[in-house]
């Protein structure tokens, strides 16, 4: 099982996959050096679920809708 996800716009990723003891999460951006990746144990499955949803969700937001908010 691996999830993906890619904004086109941005260049920024969101994955989850299985590690040998249980799931991982990570996003990367192009802006940024090193990826952001936690991993989870076999039983925590809806945890990481979760959190890449968060991710996919943050990682699809638009430029446009950030810029809006830190002027």
């Amino acid at each position: 099982m691996s999830l993906y996800y890619r904004n086109e716009q941005t260049g920024a990723e969101a994955r989850m996959g299985r590690t040998g003891s249980g799931f991982y999460v990570e996003a990367w951006h192009p802006d940024f050096t090193l990826p952001l990746r936690k991993t989870y144990d076999w039983y925590q499955h809806d945890l990481a679920a979760r959190d890449f949803e968060v991710l996919r969700a943050v990682v699809g937001a638009s430029g446009e809708r950030q810029e809006a908010f830190a002027s």
